[in-house]
């Protein structure tokens, strides 16, 4: 272990003293490199030490996931060290310099636009391949309101699902069998959900108050048109929860209920490898050439904290017969996975600034054009869903928000799942989202 541990200081002094740009890259992509094969050695080390245990009898099955624990749980402590997380933002940073001084930055910004291009004449798949039945309501260039058609309605009060910008709001919608958005409606509930476009560089002067506030307002006052309701619910997934909050705390009077799903407000709780890595990001000078945080970045990210997963559950999952809905159910969630849109540069630098670098949301402190996003203000019924396996959004940073808003009706609902497993697993929708109709309806 000594050996490695010098190996990597001898990487950092070499890195350390260049400066030619070409050298500079490569010794940063390589001292990045030998960084993570030694994570993933160490817990591959860690892996067999399970494998050989011998204290306890074992089943095959408790045999394998001792050992993607003890993998899992190893990688994921080196990828929080700090060293790590410096030695991957300085490699971005010199990537960046890199595409400067090459004069590639136009033609990186170009193709991103191409991208987004291509990406928006997707969206017509993407709201009606295996989706329920709805209704588009085109309220802007930069994004879409979806009513979704409904047969019986039993409760006055609309549901409004405020999506994410990372990955896209149908993991609620993703398949007949595996909907959220079906199974509210199928409870009586008259369903509703944004549907954020694909950013172009265009849009890299959008704000974070055009989402919380602006468009959030367009969409709940058409929501309230159609529907002849003063107010609405409100169901925020990931980030689309932040904007939900946001929202709620400027304009209490049209929120009749909060939901809160699997969101992120407190960085500080247990932050995962991915977050850590944000918060050292040099955000200004990222987006000074990119614009916008490309959909790549997140992928190769999100790749990066578990690298043997995308590897090993394809073998996994077809190792034994599956039926049709579930190889449908495999295939639509690795779609939903690597389908991640860019992240409008104003929108990512406010909310990686003051969320995951100065943790000022959950501390009351954060601002939006001037505006405190005052969580006191946050009186209306609250339901909190977490789910107990994240690997994306720690459970420990989305419990916070229940001891700092005032509400006298709050709930919190733990789930035992992962981040995509509490949208369309079975269990989810015999279990979950029927006591989640039910907090509602008490409520509508």
């Amino acid at each position: 272990m000594l050996a490695i541990t010098d190996q990597k200081e001898t990487f950092s002094d070499m890195v350390s003293n260049q400066t030619n740009p070409f050298f500079d890259y490569y010794f940063r992509w390589l001292d990045l490199s030998v960084r993570y094969n030694i994570a993933v050695f160490e817990a591959s080390t860690k892996a067999a030490e399970s494998f050989f245990n011998f204290n306890k009898p074992r089943t095959e099955k408790s045999i394998e996931n001792d050992i993607r624990l003890s993998f899992d749980s190893s990688l994921q402590e080196s990828l929080k060290e700090e060293s790590f997380a410096n030695s991957l933002a300085e490699y971005v940073d010199v990537f960046i310099n890199l595409q400067t001084i090459l004069g590639r930055s136009e033609a990186f910004r170009y193709r991103a636009s191409l991208i987004a291009d291509y990406n928006n004449r997707l969206e017509f798949l993407r709201t009606t391949l295996y989706r329920t039945p709805s209704e588009i309501i085109k309220l802007n260039n930069n994004f879409d309101l979806l009513h979704y058609i409904s047969s019986e309605k039993k409760y006055k009060t609309p549901i409004l699902i405020v999506g994410s910008l990372i990955n896209r709001y149908y993991i609620l919608d993703l398949l007949p069998k595996f909907s959220v958005v079906k199974n509210l409606l199928g409870q009586g509930f008259d369903v509703y959900a944004t549907e954020w476009r694909t950013a172009s560089n265009l849009n890299q002067d959008m704000t974070l108050e055009n989402y919380a506030r602006d468009f959030l307002e367009t969409a709940i006052e058409k929501v309230k048109e159609i529907s002849g309701s003063d107010q609405v619910s409100l169901l925020g997934y990931c980030w689309g929860g932040i904007f939900a909050l946001i929202y709620s705390t400027t304009y209490p009077e049209n929120v009749k209920n909060l939901i809160l799903h699997s969101t992120p407000v407190d960085s500080a709780a247990n932050p995962t490898p991915v977050e850590i890595w944000t918060s050292h990001l040099n955000v200004d000078r990222d987006l000074d050439v990119m614009r916008n945080m490309p959909g790549s970045f997140v992928n190769l990210a999100f790749l990066m904290r578990n690298p043997l997963e995308p590897i090993l559950k394809w073998p996994k999952f077809f190792s034994e017969p599956r039926s049709i809905d579930e190889i449908m159910q495999f295939f639509a969630v690795e779609t939903w996975l690597y389908d991640s849109r860019p992240i409008i540069g104003g929108v990512y630098k406010k909310l990686v600034e003051d969320i995951y670098q100065k943790n000022l949301l959950i501390k009351n402190k954060m601002e939006v054009n001037d505006k405190l996003v005052d969580l006191q203000k946050i009186t209306m019924p609250v339901l909190n869903i977490i789910a107990t396996h994240d690997d994306l959004v720690p459970p420990e940073s989305s419990k916070s928000i229940m001891n700092v808003i005032p509400s006298s009706d709050k709930q919190l609902i733990e789930f035992p799942s992962g981040h995509t497993g509490i949208c369309m697993s079975t269990r989810a929708h015999e279990q979950l989202w029927p006591q989640v109709g039910k907090w509602l309806s008490e409520r509508s």
